[in-house]
């Protein structure tokens, strides 16, 4: 895989909130639209609310962890339903500087408190943490590529790595056949991504595809169910 070699530009996008800029992949980490108005839309109106709607013990899967963002509008989404409780597993082989996630400066705009942001954006790697008492959180420094995903397991994946242009190593059948069997069944897939060739292969492995409509700036994003 691509090491990141370069540290990213911080950019404001226009929701007001930070995204950063990869000068080694030459995108944004989120819509220059709206970094929070993207990850609302994608990750949790059409990922997480679903799922609450009709259970209330989640895992979630996220490829990559990135700012931190999805993390911190899950934990937001749940604070207040005191019967959820989410088990969070994010892959990032390349995590960014703590100075860089504290520049986003996305605890000001969500209104989270410091201790939490902190836990979450700054905790170690690879160690299983505990935000509070309903919501644990494992960051993998590793490349999912190469390891192995427990079976029937995750109820939500966030798959927000960079595009298939990118990445294309993590936008492949065998990677995506993977996190088919690491998933429950009628766990949902959500993504930014509604190209062709991705929703083909996401067809070919057995789910069941929605195209619906995207965020700002973007005509369709795609939701995948595992349905055994």
């Amino acid at each position: 895989m691509e090491s990141l070699f370069s540290i990213p530009d911080l950019v404001m996008t226009q929701d007001g909130s930070y995204t950063l800029y990869s000068k080694d992949h030459k995108v944004t980490y989120h819509s220059k639209y709206g970094a929070i108005q993207e990850s609302n839309h994608v990750f949790v109106d059409s990922g997480l609310l679903p799922v609450l709607k009709k259970q209330d013990k989640i895992s979630i899967l996220e490829l990559g962890f990135g700012t931190g963002l999805n993390v911190l509008l899950t934990w937001k989404n749940i604070v207040d339903i005191d019967t959820v409780h989410v088990d969070y597993h994010s892959f990032d082989v390349y995590p960014l500087p703590e100075d860089l996630l504290n520049a986003c400066v996305y605890e000001d705009h969500l209104k989270i408190p410091t201790t939490i942001s902190k836990n979450i954006l700054t905790s170690d790697w690879d160690k299983l943490i505990e935000v509070d008492s309903r919501f644990t959180l494992t960051k993998h420094n590793k490349d999912i590529l190469e390891e192995t995903l427990p079976d029937n397991y995750f109820d939500i994946v966030y798959f927000d790595a960079f595009s298939p242009e990118s990445q294309p190593e993590l936008w492949s059948i065998s990677l995506f056949e993977k996190i088919h069997e690491s998933m429950t069944n009628e766990a949902i897939l959500v993504t930014y991504c509604a190209k062709g060739e991705v929703k083909r292969i996401l067809k070919k492995i057995g789910f069941t595809l929605e195209s619906l409509p995207g965020p700002p700036g973007k005509r369709e994003m795609t939701r995948a169910t595992k349905k055994l």
